[in-house]
């Protein structure tokens, strides 16, 4: 009965967030939150899904929406690791964050029924 947990929680501390792994420092009491406030994936839970959401700071620069940016998005190393159909890790976000798997359906569906 605890496996299943013991699993989730060892899997949480090895899919590290995007600001984790990016050290932008926007997080939520980050070192460059209070400078250039927190990041959208922060407050959207997104940390694994940031190339989906609008308004994330890459290469130090704000970026737009997700179909401006996403050809900025897919040469990342987060996009690499944690895209869903080709990640190495994409399967494991899917497994492990449900809220967020879900916030990311939705926000593909928006952007397929807009395109």
């Amino acid at each position: 009965m605890n496996k299943p947990v013991l699993v989730t929680q060892l899997n949480y501390h090895i899919i590290s967030n995007c600001w984790q792994i990016m050290l932008c420092g926007r997080e939520p009491g980050g070192t460059n939150a209070d400078e250039l406030g927190v990041c959208i994936a922060a407050k959207e839970e997104m940390g694994h899904s940031c190339w989906a959401i609008a308004g994330t700071l890459c290469g130090g620069e704000v970026q737009g929406s997700t179909a401006q940016k996403i050809g900025v998005c897919t040469c990342c190393a987060i996009y690499k690791l944690y895209n869903r159909s080709t990640g190495a890790k994409g399967q494991d976000v899917i497994d492990t964050f449900p809220d967020e798997e879900r916030r990311y359906q939705n926000i593909q569906r928006r952007n397929t029924q807009t395109a």
